[in-house]
C-alpha cells in the first residue's frame, strides 16, 4: 500500500510539472505572439518635433515636440564630422516630449531625428531637423586638447578649469574636441569631482584657489542645481582635494581639523586632515575619522611645516597664516574590501582605514611605514591619487618631490606597488615613465597629476604642472599606457594661463549616449 502511494504521489507530481511547463511555454509563445504582432500603428508617433539651443549652455540641444499618446522616446543625431549618436530615453507623462542631447561640438551643424519604442520596437523617425550649436564660453576657447598619437580607450576626459575667464568643468572627446562644459556661478571654482551612475556630477565648490571651499554640490548634466551641503565657514571652508559619491547616495570627502600641538623646539598650530560623509538620503553630514585620534604630528616631513600665504592650505576659518600643512591629504578610495585608501602627501605616506574608520590597518610609505621597500626606487614622495586595484596593489602618482638624489632624485611617474602583506614588503610591479628622466625631458611634476587604471588594464596618466621646459602654464602632458610601458595615446592639454591641472577623470558618457555604426 505504502509502494502504491508514492507511485501515486509521483505520478501527479509529474503531470503537474508537465502542465506548469505547457503553461509557460504557452504564456511565451502568447508575448512572443503580441511582439511579433506589433506593427507601425501600433507605436505611437511622433508628430512634430523642434530643436533649440539650451539657453545656460551652448553644447546642450533641447528636442522638444509633440507624440501620439504617452510613450518611450529617443533621438538620434549626427554632423559630417562625428558620426550618429542615440540619446538616452525618456518615458513621457502626457502627449509631449523633451529631451536634452549632449556630446555637440561648438559652432556645428546637426541634424537629427525622433523616435518612439514599444515593446523594444522603433516607430519611424520623426521627419529629420537640424540646429547648430554656439560658441565656446570664455577662455574655453582658447583651450585645446592636442592628440598626437594613438587612439584612446576610452570615450571621454573630463577636467576642471580654474582660470580667468572659466571657472568650471569640461569635458573632451577622444579627437580633442570641448563636447560638454558647465560654468560655476558667483566665483565658484570646481575643484574635484565625482560622477554619479545617474549621470549628475557632485563637485567641491572651490574658492581661493580650489582649496578651500564653500561646500560640495551636485549638478545634472543640464548644469541644474539639485543638491548642496554648505561649509562649516564660506568661502574659506575645510572641505578640500577630494570628494566621492558612493552607492545609496553617499558622498565622502576630505576636510580638516587644526590643533595646537608641541613639538621639540616649538608649539604650532597643525592642520591635520578628516574625513566627512554626506548622506544625501537623510540629509546629514558627520565626520567619521580623525588623523589626530591615529596619527602623531611628530611625524613629519620638510612639507610638514608649510604655512599661509602661497600654499593650497586652510589656516581655520580665519586664516591663520601660522597653521603649518602637516599632513595634507589629497586622495580617498574605496578599496577592493571596503576599506578607505587615503594618500597623505606631506607625510609621503599612504594609509588603508578600516571599513568601520575604526583603526588604520596599514602604513605605506613615509618614515613610519609598515612595509619594507625591497629597492629604496620603489619608495614615493608627495604622491597623488593612491587606489587600491582588484588584485590589491597599489596604483599612484608618485610626484617625487624632494626624492633623495640616491633614489633617483626629483623626477615624477606613476607607480604601481605590489602589497605582501605576510612579510609586509612592497615591491615595483609597473611604473612609467621607467626610471628617473632627464630634467630636459620635463617629466618633474611637483603638482597635481593622476593616475588611473582604465577597464582596458591600461593606465591613463596626467602630469598636471611644472613642466620644466615649457615654464608656466603647461601643457600638460596626457598619456594611456598599456601594462608593457607602451604609450598608446598621447595628448597635449593646453589652456590660456592656467597653472596647473589637478585631475583628469575617463568616462564613458556624459548621460547615457551611444555612439551608433557608421
Amino acid at each position: 500500500m505504502k509502494r502504491f502511494n508514492n507511485l501515486y504521489f509521483l505520478t501527479i507530481l509529474l503531470l503537474f510539472v508537465i502542465l506548469i511547463g505547457f503553461s509557460c511555454n504557452n504564456s511565451n509563445l502568447e508575448n512572443n505572439n503580441k511582439i511579433s504582432n506589433i506593427n507601425s500603428t501600433d507605436i505611437p508617433k511622433i508628430l512634430s518635433s523642434n530643436a533649440k539651443i539650451h539657453p545656460n549652455n551652448s553644447l546642450i540641444a533641447q528636442i522638444t515636440g509633440v507624440i501620439e499618446y504617452p510613450g518611450e522616446v529617443y533621438v538620434e543625431y549626427w554632423s559630417t564630422n562625428t558620426g550618429k549618436y542615440r540619446s538616452h530615453t525618456i518615458k513621457t507623462d502626457d502627449n509631449n516630449y523633451e529631451i536634452n542631447i549632449y556630446r555637440l561640438i561648438a559652432n556645428t551643424q546637426y541634424n537629427y531625428e525622433v523616435f518612439s519604442i514599444l515593446n523594444g520596437v522603433n516607430s519611424k523617425p520623426s521627419k529629420t531637423g537640424s540646429f547648430i550649436t554656439g560658441e565656446l564660453p570664455g577662455s574655453l576657447k582658447d583651450a585645446s586638447l592636442e592628440i598626437i598619437g594613438g587612439d584612446s580607450s576610452f570615450n571621454l576626459t573630463y577636467m576642471e578649469f580654474r582660470q580667468e575667464g572659466f571657472l568650471g568643468l569640461a569635458a573632451y572627446d577622444s579627437k580633442g574636441n570641448i563636447v560638454w562644459y558647465f560654468e560655476a556661478d558667483n566665483e565658484e571654482q570646481p575643484y574635484v569631482m565625482s560622477k554619479k551612475e545617474n549621470g549628475n556630477i557632485v563637485y567641491i565648490a572651490g574658492y581661493g584657489g580650489g582649496t578651500t571651499s564653500t561646500g560640495i554640490v551636485e549638478i545634472t548634466p543640464d548644469g541644474k542645481e539639485v543638491n548642496r551641503l554648505d561649509d562649516i565657514c564660506k568661502p574659506y571652508g575645510p572641505i578640500h582635494h577630494e570628494v566621492l559619491a558612493l552607492e545609496n547616495d553617499q558622498i565622502i570627502y576630505l576636510s580638516r581639523e587644526i590643533k595646537e600641538i608641541k613639538l621639540p623646539n616649538k608649539i604650532a598650530k597643525q592642520e591635520g586632515d578628516t574625513i566627512g560623509v554626506w548622506n544625501q538620503n537623510t540629509n546629514t553630514n558627520k565626520i567619521v575619522w580623525n588623523i589626530f585620534d591615529h596619527i602623531s604630528p611628530l611625524e613629519r616631513t620638510y612639507s610638514s611645516n608649510k604655512t599661509l600665504p602661497g600654499n593650497p592650505i586652510w589656516g581655520g576659518c580665519d586664516r591663520d597664516r601660522k597653521v603649518e600643512d602637516w599632513s595634507h591629504g589629497n586622495s580617498i578610495d574605496i578599496g577592493n574590501r571596503g576599506n578607505i585608501i587615503v594618500s597623505l602627501a606631506h607625510l609621503n605616506q599612504i594609509i588603508s582605514i578600516s571599513p568601520d574608520f575604526e583603526n588604520i590597518e596599514w602604513r605605506l610609505g613615509g618614515e613610519s611605514s609598515d612595509f619594507e621597500f625591497i629597492n629604496n626606487r620603489d619608495k614615493f614622495y608627495h604622491q597623488h591619487t593612491a587606489t587600491q586595484l582588484d588584485n590589491g596593489n597599489i596604483l599612484l602618482f608618485d610626484n617625487g618631490n624632494y626624492r633623495p638624489s640616491n633614489e633617483g632624485g626629483q623626477y615624477s611617474r606613476a607607480l604601481e606597488l605590489r602589497l605582501d602583506i605576510d612579510n609586509m614588503v612592497a615591491s615595483t610591479v609597473w611604473e612609467f615613465p621607467d626610471g628617473p628622466q632627464p630634467v630636459e625631458l620635463g617629466i618633474f611634476a611637483p603638482c597635481c597629476s593622476s593616475a588611473k587604471r582604465l577597464e582596458s588594464g591600461n593606465t591613463l596618466i596626467m602630469f598636471g604642472s611644472g613642466m620644466t621646459t615649457h615654464g608656466c602654464c603647461g601643457p600638460f602632458i596626457i598619456v594611456e599606457v598599456d601594462n608593457t610601458g607602451l604609450v598608446v595615446w598621447e595628448a597635449l592639454h593646453k589652456s590660456l594661463n592656467k597653472r596647473n591641472q589637478y585631475r583628469i577623470y575617463p568616462e564613458k558618457s556624459i548621460y547615457n549616449e551611444i555612439k551608433l555604426n557608421d
